[in-house]
């Protein structure tokens, strides 16, 4: 997911931010729709249907984690008056 040990850390209290693992989450459905695809023949009409899909998971993921750092630096302009 995200490779630093944490996104932030707070210097008045020290605090971490508490970043949640979405692909770890999702990755019992993504294992198994890429599964699916790879079984599909390439070209194929069920196999860009399948392509979508796994697509859809990818797309999911990425938007939760944009999702959380949007509200984390909203949260961040909004309590303090300079963030450095």
């Amino acid at each position: 997911d995200f490779a630093m040990d944490g996104l932030y850390v707070e210097s008045e209290q020290g605090k971490k931010a508490n970043y949640p693992r979405y692909y770890r989450q999702a990755l019992d459905k993504l294992s198994k729709a890429q599964r699916i695809l790879s079984r599909r023949k390439k070209g194929s009409a069920r196999w860009n249907k399948q392509r979508l899909v796994v697509a859809k998971l990818h797309e999911k993921v990425a938007n939760q984690r944009m999702n959380f750092l949007h509200h984390k630096s909203k949260e961040l302009a909004s309590n303090f008056d300079a963030v450095v």
